[in-house]
């Protein structure tokens, strides 16, 4: 399978370092259809709201090529994390509910991407990807949020839907690339909306970025 090039300009770097994401659209539209077939080919386990294939790009010859390979995703995390990187892992998820708002670990050095890819077209009433741009800035003061994003209406009287956020509206064959730690959400998903994702970390610059790194590895041998 010949994949088509992907190109991410200076500008939309710069997009990704300053909110913390990246919506690139209809650059793997060629794939979706060889996505959701091989989607469909495993079981999905997990708790209500929640079942996924863990690992599943390493569990099909066709998602490595299309996700793993040296193709665009790989070219994308190196582009926005300007650097070498390492592939942490991916799962094949479907929802059937509410994600609140959380952030994807918290790592005090090690820089990570998540690239997403949903099969179903997503509007922010119907459980789009929402994102508080800046939050995944881990040195200012978004850590000391938590509290308020784990439970707005007692915190802020608002509810969830209503916490300040950009939705990421998207179609089949966009990808969402966005730093983890950033805090996001989504509302109003039907019971199929069917995700991809695959991380990558920046190549390790201190002994600290290492240790976090072999954790991170660690967790998701476990999986």
């Amino acid at each position: 399978m010949r994949l088509a090039p992907l190109s991410v300009t200076d500008a939309e770097v710069a997009r990704f370092k300053t909110f913390g994401f990246l919506h690139l659209r209809g650059v793997q539209n060629d794939v979706v259809p060889v996505i959701s077939d091989a989607f469909a080919n495993f079981p999905v386990v997990g708790r209500q709201g929640r079942a996924g294939v863990a690992r599943i790009a390493e569990r099909s010859e066709v998602l490595q090529k299309v996700l793993l390979a040296d193709g665009r995703c790989p070219r994308l995390a190196r582009r926005l994390l300007g650097s070498d990187v390492t592939y942490i892992g991916g799962d094949g998820v479907r929802y059937d509910g509410a994600t609140y708002w959380h952030r994807d670990g918290n790592h005090r050095a090690l820089r990570l991407l998540k690239i997403v890819q949903y099969l179903e077209p997503l509007g922010s009433g119907t459980g789009a990807l929402r994102i508080i741009p800046g939050t995944h800035r881990r040195d200012g003061s978004w850590d000391t949020f938590a509290a308020e994003l784990e439970n707005p209406l007692h915190f802020l009287g608002m509810e969830n839907t209503e916490v300040p956020a950009f939705a990421v509206e998207s179609t089949p064959g966009d990808l969402i690339a966005f730093d983890p730690h950033s805090y996001h959400a989504s509302f109003g998903g039907s019971d199929r909306r069917r995700q991809t994702t695959t991380t990558y970390a920046a190549a390790p610059e201190s002994a600290e970025t290492r240790r976090e790194l072999l954790r991170l590895n660690s967790q998701w041998r476990t999986r």
